[in-house]
Order: structure tokens, then sequence, then C-alpha cells
């Protein structure tokens, strides 16, 4: 009974706390220097937070709050009962004695502090016997953790999971029977390096530098695409779930076409990881230049300078075009990585809308619920976005994505809340979380020859901070933030001044080091906020029937555009005609929205000119010679009609010894094995005349069998 009175006591205590920041904010939008963030939906102050009628406060040892699965369903009950249903587990109360090895934080925020004791508890119960993690249902988010805080939390164990993911020398295609139409393993190289910084494991080094460089070889021959200087391939947080979930018409084939903002970060700084390494061992190399390649290509390609962001993905049959949407992980890595230069970076933060409950992984969302429930969001994007805007200082945003990744984790995090049937990222949630305190408030940046500091805390997080007990190497140490700012006023070890924020990586021992903040140069502080009024309009589904179109779920009065080549033309009724061209076309249908067009209906290819048709001939081992001839020499397409067998097959095409790129053969969705389906075009140089083409076979997995190819199509345009 005692118990249950001091539980109602701290309740009643946090919504008085939460109602005197209400009044005192009133009539005031900007926020208080006690706020963390105040926006139209929610406030959290260092104790508390309250959301209408929601709130959650710190506890000693516990988050109290009174959401209750009731509440769940009035505030979301206007969703279909059959696709919006919750589940939770057990609420969380914190350990009387800290997990071994974890350093501990505390400051004037309680309810920060509460959440960070969760983290840590829940990242160390994440190691299994075998000293690893526990390897989530997406890699990727795995990699993304390890390089924001597990690596320096949990070095070992973030190394032998690592290291069990690394077969002969070559990073594991994870996802199975998807390679290379989902190609984002090499993420492997960032989480990796993290390890390697903060160690200094020389061992790991050289297994590392092997393994990164045999994959990224295997990537340039299978991957890149030799008209644009692009990565081919979907990531898993791009252009898969979009292309499945917005797109219906596209296949893996269509899929492979796509060059995703996300799979060509992660190459270039595999690259530039890749050159650092050999740096570091005192091997000559030219993988920087690699990597400054591929970032000049990113931003030819990928950035779309009328709305300040890069684009998710470039897509379509034979002239790629930029997708209506963004991809926030990518986004902040393009910051955090150097590809944004100049004043991108600092744009890029300000222009991409974002809401008050956090950054969607893309840009216009999935859906309208909020971004913990239907996973629009994860907590390592919601984390990267802060580190970002604390990298070109923009506070305001900051404050906001702390706000929005503190607000999901006290709330739902804490009471194990979440959609049913969708796989929660708990370990990425906890790793998140813990970058803050590390990547955010004490700046760190792991580099092989130490520790550099850049700092920041916003101004609604004022007073002491401290972290005690993080290992680095051979040494240990204690920090003090004290103030707010992202400019260091002073720097202090053992008491004694320190020449830079830096710490060099031989010092060992036990050191004290304290860090006093100011305010610095203010940089663009615009926040851009949506509240899901940009949802992109329907993507049409159109029946191509000669030199006519028909767009079977036509919506009378939504504005419809005919794109020919990208060119777009208005459509206005069901029926259209297709405009006659002198050349090769491609026509597709899209919806223009208020501020953004839809995605294209799959498209129809107009030859113009037949193509040539050359029959696949029985190939002797892995490769299959094919001889044409053409009247005139320059760039064509190349595709293969094939019969499919129900998986993957993958081939590269030569022509004249050159390499031209890759074809990817797969099932249509409902492709029966007696239907003819093409492949992915690539673009392939023929000179005047006789001309050999080689297509050669890739090993694959011996669950994949070989399609059955019947022709190959030359195609002018």
């Amino acid at each position: 009974m005692l118990r249950n009175n001091k539980r109602c006591i701290a309740i009643l205590f946090a919504v008085i706390a939460v109602s005197l920041v209400l009044l005192y904010s009133c009539g005031d939008k900007s926020m208080s220097n006690r706020v963390i963030v105040q926006n139209e939906t929610f406030t959290i102050t260092g104790d508390s937070i309250m959301e209408d009628t929601v709130f959650a406060a710190a506890a000693k040892d516990r988050i109290e709050t009174n959401i209750t699965m009731s509440r769940l369903d009035s505030l979301y009950g206007a969703y279909d009962p059959e696709q919006v249903q919750f589940t939770h587990g057990q609420p969380w109360r914190q350990r009387k004695k800290v997990p071994a090895q974890m350093p501990e934080y505390k400051s004037d925020q309680p309810l920060v502090d509460v959440l960070y004791a969760m983290s840590t508890e829940r990242i160390a119960d994440a190691v299994d016997d075998s000293g690893q993690f526990h390897v989530t249902h997406n890699i990727s988010r795995l990699y993304c953790s390890v390089y924001l805080s597990l690596a320096a939390l949990k070095p070992q164990q973030s190394m032998a999971t690592l290291r069990s993911l690394v077969d002969r020398d070559t990073i594991i295609m994870q996802r199975e029977g998807q390679w290379p139409v989902v190609s984002d393993h090499i993420g492997w190289a960032t989480a990796a390096w993290e390890v390697y910084k903060i160690t200094g494991n020389r061992q790991w080094l050289a297994f590392s530098k092997r393994a990164i460089e045999k994959t990224l070889s295997i990537n340039e021959q299978v991957l890149l695409d030799h008209g644009t200087g692009l990565i081919h391939g979907a990531g898993y947080t791009t252009s898969k779930p979009l292309g499945v979930r917005r797109m219906t018409w596209m296949g893996y084939n269509d899929m492979f076409a796509c060059m995703s903002l996300g799979n060509n970060i992660l190459t270039a700084h595999a690259y530039a990881i890749l050159s650092a390494m050999c740096d570091e061992m005192g091997v000559e190399n030219t993988y920087d230049k690699d990597a400054q390649r591929l970032k000049d290509a990113i931003n030819q390609h990928l950035w779309n300078e009328d709305k300040g962001f890069y684009s998710s993905f470039l897509y379509g049959m034979a002239f790629p075009r930029q997708a209506p949407v963004t991809d926030n992980t990518s986004q902040a890595m393009c910051v955090l990585w150097g590809i944004a230069d100049d004043d991108r970076a600092e744009n890029l933060i300000a222009n991409t809308p974002v809401s008050d409950k956090g950054v969607n992984v893309t840009y216009p969302a999935n859906n309208p619920l909020e971004p913990y429930f239907a996973n629009s969001s994860w907590a390592t994007t919601q984390a990267l976005w802060n580190m970002a805007a604390a990298y070109v200082g923009n506070e305001n945003a900051l404050r906001r994505g702390l706000g929005a990744l503190y607000r999901a984790q006290a709330l739902y995090q804490s009471r194990g809340i979440h959609m049913k049937d969708v796989n929660i990222d708990e370990l990425g949630t906890s790793a998140s979380d813990a970058a803050m305190v590390l990547r955010v408030f004490l700046g760190m940046e792991f580099k092989p020859e130490g520790i550099e500091f850049t700092p920041m805390v916003p101004e609604g997080m004022p007073g002491k901070k401290t972290l005690k007990g993080l290992r680095y190497r051979q040494a240990m140490f204690d920090f003090t933030i004290e103030g707010t700012g992202n400019d260091i006023a002073s720097i202090t070890i053992d008491g004694q001044p320190m020449e830079s924020a830096f710490l060099p990586n031989d010092i060992k021992g036990s050191h004290d080091i304290v860090v006093t903040l100011k305010k610095g140069t203010a940089s663009n502080q615009k926040v851009t906020i949506h509240h899901n009024e940009v949802i992109l309009p329907p993507t049409p589904t159109v029946e191509w029937q000669g030199d006519t179109g028909r767009i079977v779920d036509y919506v009378p009065g939504l504005p419809y555009r005919l794109s020919i080549n990208g060119d777009l033309k208005e459509v206005s009724d069901s029926v259209f005609v297709l405009p006659k061209t002198d050349c090769f076309t491609e026509f597709s249908v899209e919806v223009a929205g208020k501020y953004l067009n839809g995605f294209m209906s799959k498209p129809l290819l107009n030859f113009y000119l037949t193509p040539q048709v050359a029959f696949f001939p029985r190939a002797e081992g892995d490769s299959a010679v094919i001889n044409v001839s053409v009247a005139k020499g320059g760039d064509y397409l190349l595709d293969i009609g094939y019969h499919p067998t129900g998986t993957l097959d993958v081939r590269r095409v030569s022509a004249n010894t050159h390499l031209m790129g890759t074809l990817v053969m797969a099932s249509g969705r409902q492709a029966e094995a007696s239907e003819l389906v093409y492949s992915n075009m690539v673009r392939v140089k023929l000179l005047k005349g006789a001309n050999v083409i080689t297509i050669h076979q890739l090993r694959l997995p011996k669950s994949f069998t070989p399609c059955e190819p019947v022709h190959v199509r030359i195609i002018s345009f």
C-alpha cells in the first residue's frame, strides 16, 4: 500500500511539474532554457513528458507513465483495428547494480539519466553465451548500432559479432537469395573501422582490410553502373521497401536497376575507410580516388537542388530519374561523412521536413501512423540525424531530435509497447540513446590516432553531466561536462589544461576530463516541420495497348501527367493517345502532388526502330558468346528475354572484352515458367560492324538455379 502511495505521489509531482512548464511557456512559442523540446504535440523537460492527457516522468529507478493499452486504442482507434494492434511487455525497472564495464551517466535531467540506464542494461543483455550480440532481423541496423555506440561500449563483443559475418574473407551477403538486388552489406566496413579505432587491434585491422577489399572488388564488378558511376541495387532502408509498397509493378530486375543513396554512401565511405586502413598499415593505395569518384557521382545524380536534399534513389528502365522521396538515414550519413560538402550539409538539415514525433526514415512517410509504431522511423535514423544536426550546429534541429528520441523511449520502449507483428530494434534503440551522450554531449569522434571532442549540449539541458568509467584502449576516463553550447571554453585533464580537445591513442591509466562549454557562433537554425500533410499521390496502374494508354484506377480531378523520357505532359482523361516520336521513348504516368509528384507507373518502351534479336546460344562453361553487327557505332541498350525458374540468375555483360554491366533475371511477380520476361537493361558501347558480346554466368549460392535465356535484344536509342 505504501509503495502504491509513493507511486501516486511521484506521478502527481510529475503532472504538477509539467503543468508548471506549460504555464511558464504560455504565450511564448520559443523554448524555455529548462525545456528540452516543446512543440505542438508534446513537451519534454529534464524529468518528464506531457502529451495531451498522456505523461511520463522519471522516478528513481524507472519511468512512471499513465499510458495504457486502452489509451493507445483511443489514440489510434481511427485506424483499421485489423491493421493496427498493439502489444506490450513488462515495465522496465533499473537494477541495483550497473552492468559490468558499462560507464555510468548522471546529469541534472533525471529522465535522460534513467533512459540511459535502461539502454546500457539492454545493451549488456543483448550479448549471448558466445560473446556476440544477438543478430537482429536487420543486419544493416546492427552495423549502424556498432558505429553509433556499441563499438565504444562493447568493443570485444562488437568485434566477435562482425567477425561471424565474414566468410572466406568476404562480407556475407545478408538476406541470401536477394543479392545483388539488395546489396547494403558493405555497411559492415563502417562498423569494423569503428571497432579498430577504439581497440587499436592490428590483427583486426588486417582482417577487416582483407574483407572490405575483397567485397568491394566483387561489388565493383557486379554493381557498378558505367553510365552514372553509381552502384546498383536496393538498400534495405531505401529502394526495397518503397518498391514493394508503392510501386507494385517493380520486380527484382527493376529493383536491381535502382541506384540507391544508401548503398552509394556506404560504398563511398567503405572506399575512404579502406584508404585509411592502408595508410595505417603503410600500404600505398588509390582508394581515396574511388571514394571521391563515387562522392562526385552521388552529388551529381542524387542531389535535388530545388528541394535542398538528396533523392532516395534513381529508378526507371532506360532513363534513370530521381525518386520523389528522400532517405534520412542516408542523408545524415552524407553530413557526417563529408558527402554533403559546401553549404549542402546545413541546407539539408534545415530543409528536410521532419515531424514533431521524429524524422522519418523516408519522406514522405509510408503512412501517417507515428514512427515508433509503424517503423516509418527508426531510433538509429533519429540518432544519426541528431548527430548530423549537432555537426552543423543546428541546435533547434538537435533539440527536436532529442525530444523525439526520448519521447519514444519513455512512453513506449520502457513498456515494450509496439505494433503487433512489427520487429522493433531494441538493441538499435538502446545504442542510439547511448550515442547521444558519447557522440553529441561529449562530441566524441574516434580516430586512428586518438579521440577528438566536438561537444554540443543544447540550452534546454543545463547543469553538470558526468560519464564515469569509459574504457578506451589502455585508459579509463571519468568525464564532466559543464554548461551548454557547442564551443569549448576550457578542457582539463586531471586538473591541468589540455592544449587541444584531443586525447592521443597511447594514453594510459585513469584520468578525469572536465569540459566547460559556452555558446558558439550561431549557424542556420531553421527546421522544416511537417504534420503528415504531405502524402505522396497514388502510383497509377496503366494498361498500354498500341498507341493508347488507359489508367485503370483513374480518379477524376487528380492531375495526371504523361512522362515522355522524363518530360511531363498533362493527361485529362482515363484513356489517352500517345504522341508520335521519332526515337526510342519511355512512357509512364504519374500524379502531380501539391508538393511532390508521385511514383511513376510501370513504363512502356516504344522502340521506334525494331530491336535486333540474337538467339541465346548454348553456353559452354560459364560464358555465352554472341556475335552482332550494327550499322552505326555508339550506345545501345541490351537485355535478355528468358523463361523464369522461380529463383534469381545474375550475369555480367562484356562487349568486345570491355565490361558493360550486370543483368538480373528473376521471376516476375506472377510469371509462369512458359512466360517470356525480360531482364533489366544494360547500356553497351558497340562499334560499327561486327561486335562480340560475352555474357558471363556468375557463381551464386547453390540454392539458385540458372534461368532459361531465349534471346538477347539490341535496342537502338
